[in-house]
């Protein structure tokens, strides 16, 4: 009686871990939209971030850090970027930014920025006339934008950029709010608390109007050494002069 009571118990843990495991990939599989739930190019850059550009983000203060995070930072270290974007239609690039960074209660935490998986949601993600790039993702919290900055022009012949570029990221939250969040990407968003337009018009976003963001973006950090061919998983063309 007594091994059958013992036999009882241990088919019933292993129901009960078989459940809790059940639930832990319900959970990865029902994720927030921007949440990737796969690694590679414009995807997830994986448990060694080994897909897309990395870079360190040096940030401008804690307190800002603390407001994108929306939790209270006390010495975060290793805070870091990486840029994993591909070609979607015509010079038109999106993908996932996530950026990564220690902390003494949490540990190691990544955030995912997704820009979206179609041309029309990345149509403002762009190379500009002056050779810069910026674009807008997005996560449950806010948006960020990206603006990278070749350090010396191309070579020409379509090489327009060199290879290694520095860059900024900026931030707006979305603030407290019960609203419901849009079905669209927010920066389709022309009214309310999920607005997270730069470059304002009344048909949308003039995403050649400027580099850097208006509209009460703020400063999150920057980087330098961000090598773009990996950045952009070889989908643009890049001075080969420092092809490290």
């Amino acid at each position: 009686m007594k091994l059958y009571k013992n036999i009882l118990i241990v088919l019933t843990s292993l129901v009960i871990l078989a459940g809790c495991a059940s639930e832990k990939k319900k959970k990865h599989e029902d994720a927030a939209p921007h949440i990737p739930t796969v690694s590679g190019p414009g995807q997830e850059p994986g448990d060694d971030w080994q897909w897309g550009g990395t870079a360190k983000l040096n940030i401008q203060n804690i307190p800002l850090f603390s407001e994108y995070t929306t939790r209270p930072m006390n010495n975060p270290t290793q805070i870091s970027i990486n840029v994993n974007l591909t070609k979607y239609g015509q010079d038109k690039y999106g993908g996932y930014i996530t950026i990564g960074y220690y902390d003494n209660i949490e540990g190691w935490t990544e955030g995912y920025f997704t820009s979206g998986t179609t041309e029309r949601e990345v149509q403002y993600n762009v190379w500009l006339s002056n050779d810069d790039f910026h674009g807008f993702f997005q996560d449950d919290l806010g948006a960020l934008i990206l603006v990278i900055t070749p350090t010396k022009p191309g070579t020409g012949d379509g090489q327009r950029v060199h290879n290694i570029a520095k860059g900024s990221v900026w931030f707006k939250n979305f603030g407290l709010t019960y609203a419901p969040k849009p079905p669209t990407k927010c920066w389709f968003v022309s009214l309310g608390p999920y607005d997270c337009r730069a470059w304002k018009t009344k048909r949308g976003v003039e995403t050649e109007r400027a580099t850097d963001p208006d509209s009460g973006y703020r400063l999150l950090g920057t980087f330098n050494g961000l090598n773009l061919k990996k950045a952009f998983n070889n989908e643009i063309e890049v001075s080969e002069d420092n092809p490290n």
